[in-house]
Formats: structure tokens, C-alpha cells, sequence
């Protein structure tokens, strides 16, 4: 049938595939007999808080760098124009907040997560409780949401079930998380990191030269309207403007850097304060 997708894998691009699988579960063997062999919660949940800085950062920004933004951050270029760059910038204020107002606050504290804090602050285990079953939901459906975008992508070069796709990709993700705990974690987001930014600069490079260079790529972005750099427009309807991607990236983002499990799990996973902020 013409509606069904042409498999254009080959035994090569098969073998990478499974290789990544299998690597990123063997990081979860390889934590679960080395060190401690994470007996302890401590080594499990905070890798005896003695990682080093470079993975840290890696894992926490490819924590929130999933499909959705790999897919969507282009599209919204493609179709809106480049002013997008400039969300980049309220990002990168968030994390400078966050290194000055959250770092400080949590990591002293020697919390295994957000929630604690939450029953600390407002001396209430129900509202540590409730914070935990909202933050559950949001991040099924986030999670869901990331997996379904590589799962529509990989069914449509490869005709490999979507189903299948959730099932597998879960399954990797929980057993080196289960193994190896979050040394695994961070050291398999480090792995993938690199795949990841090399895949995505392999694209750039090899697309930019099929279209005849960078000069041309500009020419071409120019015609149909989407260079466009800065819009200083205080109208808050108007799509993107140099206030909103920077200050309501700002404000998007620093929660999300200072204060999310993800974040404080990690950063308080580092051996010293100075290493946190940094």
C-alpha cells in the first residue's frame, strides 16, 4: 500500500541503533557491579554525591532536551522566522538565576529531592504528597509526549511499530536506571549527548552543502521572509518578540534549572557547592 512507510534501514543503520540500546544498558551493568555496587541509597539516588561537573551538566541539559525540542525548536525557525535564537539567551540567564538563587538553597540542604524540601518549608507531608502526585502526572504526559515524537519518526523511515518503539526504548531506559542508579543516568545522558550533537551537526553540515553553502542557505531563508533578528514589539499577541523570548524564557526556565527533580537531584550529586554553581 502507497500510505505505508518505505523501510530505507539498512543492516548498518540497524546495527547503530541496537548498538546505542545495548551500550546504554550495559552503563547500567557496568554501575550495578563497579564502586559500591549500589548497596546504598546514597550511591543509588546520589551517586555518593561525588560526580564530576562535565557529565552533571551534560545530563541535566539533555534531560530537557527531548524530541520535542529537536523537532519543534527548526519548525518554529522554519515557519516563524530566526528570532527564535534569542529564547536561547533567556535559557541562559535562567541557568545563571538558578546557579545564584536555587543552587545555594537546596544543596546545603542534602535533600534526595524537591519534595523533601516541600515537607521541610511548609512542615506538611501532605503537601510534600500532593507535590509528588502532580509532578507523577506531568511527567507521564511530558514522557509521553517525547517518546511518541522519535516513535512517529523512526515508524516512518522504518515502518518499526510505534508500540513497539515505547515498549523498547522504556524498557532500556528503566532497566540501566534500575542497574546502575544515577551514575547510569548521568553517564548514559553523556553518551547519548554525543550522539545527539553529532547527529544534529552531521545534518547541518551535510544539508548546507547539498544546498550550495551557508551564502546560500541565507539567500534563500532571505526570499521567503525569515530573517529576522530582533522585533522589540511590547505587544505581548505578537508570536515572538525580543521580550518574550528573553524574559519569558527567563522565567519559563528557571524553575525548570533550579528547582525541578531532575536539576536538584543532579547538581546536589556533585562533591562541593562551588562545583554545584558552576
Amino acid at each position: 500500500m502507497s500510505g505505508l512507510p518505505k523501510n530505507n534501514f539498512t543492516v548498518v543503520d540497524w546495527a547503530v541503533f541496537s548498538g546505542l540500546l545495548i551500550i546504554s544498558a550495559c552503563i547500567g551493568v557496568y554501575y550495578a557491579l563497579a564502586g559500591g555496587k549500589q548497596k546504598t541509597t546514597k550511591e543509588f539516588l546520589m551517586a555518593n554525591r561525588n560526580l564530576k561537573i562535565v557529565p552533571v551538566a551534560v545530563s541535566i541539559l539533555v534531560s530537557f532536551l527531548s524530541a520535542i525540542l529537536i523537532l519543534g525548536a527548526p519548525a518554529e525557525m522554519y515557519t516563524k522566522g530566526t528570532q527564535y535564537y534569542l529564547y536561547l539567551f533567556g535559557q541562559m540567564t535562567a541557568a545563571a538565576l538558578a546557579a545564584v538563587l536555587f543552587v545555594p538553597l537546596f544543596y546545603p540542604l542534602k535533600l534526595t529531592s524537591m519534595y523533601q524540601y516541600i515537607e521541610l518549608r511548609f512542615k506538611s507531608r501532605a503537601a510534600r504528597l500532593t507535590a509528588t502526585v502532580i509532578n507523577i502526572f506531568a511527567s507521564l504526559i511530558y514522557t509521553g509526549i517525547a517518546s511518541f515524537a522519535p516513535a512517529t519518526a523512526l515508524y516512518a523511515v522504518t515502518g518499526f511499530p510505534e508500540w513497539a518503539s515505547f515498549l523498547l526504548i522504556g524498557f532500556v531506559c528503566t532497566f540501566y536506571t534500575f542497574m546502575g542508579g544515577l551514575k547510569a543516568v548521568v553517564w548514559v545522558d553523556a553518551f547519548q549527548a554525543i550522539i545527539m550533537f553529532g547527529t544534529l551537526l552531521t545534518i547541518v553540515i551535510k544539508a548546507t552543502l547539498e544546498v550550495g553553502g551557508f551564502s546560500k542557505v541565507w539567500e534563500l531563508n532571505d526570499q521567503w521572509g525569515r530573517i529576522n533578528f530582533w522585533n522589540f514589539d511590547f505587544d505581548p499577541t505578537v508570536r515572538h518578540t525580543f521580550w518574550a523570548l528573553t524574559f519569558g524564557g527567563m522565567i519559563n526556565w528557571v524553575g525548570t534549572f533550579g528547582a525541578s527533580q531532575q536539576s536538584i537531584q543532579r547538581f546536589s550529586a556533585l562533591a562541593s557547592l562551588k562545583e554545584a554553581k558552576m
